[in-house]
């Protein structure tokens, strides 16, 4: 696939961490949740938690709700990451700040030493300036409200992912309004 491709031929991957705090060198993935989808139709999902080895802070358990206690009954990152890695395989990543979610994969590739990922990334953010401007919050939740996208458990992975989907296929519907979009003109 090249960026020359229809947005509508292209399967892509929404995906959402939750972590034990904002730093990928201190903290760690707890949670990861993705939905394939193509053509704002859902193709498949994956959701797990994970024991992260480390303690999830304060600031974290009160966003997303997790505790130290529940995160140690899943299995480590270790044995998630390839679970979660052959799910994206092949398809372009959107993720909403995106920078945020990817320094926590590539620090995770890095600490097992597992290649880093090759696919393709819009981030929703960047997405939502271009095709909603001037909007006074650009945070995922102020726009699955603007846009009427019923945002589920805000702040844990699965929810997060299907926001960001619902958040991407609004932008491409607002872009999309003298044809069909192709890949370059999402890409960030």
């Amino acid at each position: 696939m090249d960026e020359s491709t229809a947005v509508a031929e292209i399967t892509f991957t929404a995906f959402d961490f939750e972590t034990t705090g904002l730093n990928p060198v201190e903290d760690a993935i707890c949670e990861l949740g993705a939905v394939k989808f193509r053509h704002a139709e859902v193709v498949d999902t994956f959701q797990t938690l994970t024991n992260p080895g480390v303690r999830i802070s304060a600031d974290a358990r009160a966003v997303s709700g997790l505790t130290n206690k529940k995160l140690a009954a899943y299995p480590p990152v270790s044995e998630t990451l390839p679970e979660f890695l052959a799910f994206i395989q092949g398809s372009v990543l959107v993720a909403h700040n995106a920078e945020f979610d990817l320094g926590f994969l590539r620090a995770a590739l890095q600490t097992y030493r597992l290649p880093d990922i090759r696919n393709l990334i819009v981030d929703t953010q960047a997405l939502a300036q271009k095709a909603f401007p001037r909007r006074r919050s650009y945070s995922l939740q102020s726009l699955a409200e603007y846009l009427g996208a019923h945002p589920g458990a805000a702040h844990r992975a699965l929810d997060d992912a299907l926001t960001c989907m619902k958040v991407f296929n609004a932008c491409v519907d607002q872009l999309s309004f003298m044809g069909d979009l192709e890949l370059s003109q999402v890409l960030r």
